[in-house]
């Protein structure tokens, strides 16, 4: 089906997608069941981390000094660093395959209008390639970034001490170069999408398909963080809430144990507190695998209706 590329059609494009049906659904159970094994592999690798500060917890309620506790840390920790260093390595890496399954899962939907599927393959290397180019992007940018900032700031600090027209001067040099960095930011976007469409690597090629596109993208960003924000807001106060009556519930308990470190940390460890914080936690994963599906839509869209073809959608451009 011919799609426009409108601010619009941006904003909700991850509605409007063409694709079997079912999608979203079957990508919201298996970013959570994906971000429990995550959560489940990571226990396992940093068991003894846990295990050391639980009982650093013991002996802090127990009445311990803060000199035993600190001897306490540095030699319990110091016996497991090691497996800490190699198991943030593991993670990091983990987290990387998992962001290009479903992303490679989302651009398929997308550009290519499939079906949800989850695998390894050539398209999920692919896009770890392009995280790594928005990686290095991200530092390059944000060190030139800094540089012009500092750069304007500097100049006015050669010609003037006072200090509100100093501030207003590093405002506008840090301001203008966020403002630049974005700019680059929004007329790449498409790298994913047009990775997965053209099957290679495609990152600079990204720049084409946003030309003349710029302001509905970057409107269509800025909508999204504000619904995002104002979401994430509302679930985390409803959450929160939920997690202080839980505690307050158990009050009575905890004043009744309050000289029994080891009971007391049953109650802070027990069904009563953990349940809304375990429901808290799961909802917060669902929603931001969510938000991510949402916020590829834009630039997929712009991948899709690429002006100078290779899309699979292609029609008039209009803003609305």
């Amino acid at each position: 089906m011919a799609q426009r590329f409108t601010f619009g059609n941006a904003c909700l494009h991850f509605a409007n997608a063409d694709g079997p049906r079912g999608f979203i659904w079957k990508y919201a159970i298996s970013y959570l069941l994906a971000a429990i094994l995550m959560a489940c592999i990571g226990y396992l690798i940093f068991r003894p981390v846990f295990t050391v500060w639980y009982d650093i917890m013991l002996e802090a309620l127990g009445g311990a000094s803060e000199t035993e506790i600190e001897r306490i840390v540095t030699r319990r920790l110091t016996q497991v660093v090691g497996r800490v260093v190699l198991g943030v390595i593991a993670m990091i890496a983990l987290f990387v395959m998992m962001w290009a399954v479903f992303e490679a899962a989302v651009q398929r939907r997308y550009v290519r209008e499939e079906g949800f599927s989850l695998r390894l393959g050539s398209d999920e290397f692919r896009l770890m390639a392009i995280g790594l180019m928005w990686f290095v992007f991200y530092l390059v940018t944000t060190f030139l970034a800094l540089i012009l900032g500092a750069f304007v700031t500097g100049l006015v600090v050669g010609i003037t001490d006072e200090a509100a027209v100093i501030g207003i001067a590093a405002f506008i040099g840090f301001g203008s170069a966020g403002l630049l960095w974005s700019y680059f930011a929004v007329r790449l976007a498409p790298a994913a999408a047009m990775t997965i469409r053209d099957g290679s690597i495609t990152f600079f090629r990204g720049w084409g398909a946003t030309s003349g596109r710029f302001w509905k993208l970057l409107l269509s960003y800025i909508l999204l963080a504000l619904a995002f924000w104002l979401v994430s807001s509302i679930v985390s106060s409803v959450f929160g809430m939920t997690l202080v009556a839980s505690i307050m519930s158990q009050i009575p308990r905890i004043e009744q144990f309050e000289n029994n470190p080891a009971e007391l940390l049953n109650i802070l460890f027990g069904f009563n507190i953990l349940a809304p914080i375990m429901v808290s936690v799961a909802a917060t994963i669902v929603m931001h695998g969510l938000f991510a599906y949402v916020w590829s839509g834009p630039a997929a869209l712009a991948a899709k209706t690429d002006p100078r073809g290779g899309g699979v959608a292609q029609a008039p451009d209009v803003f609305l």
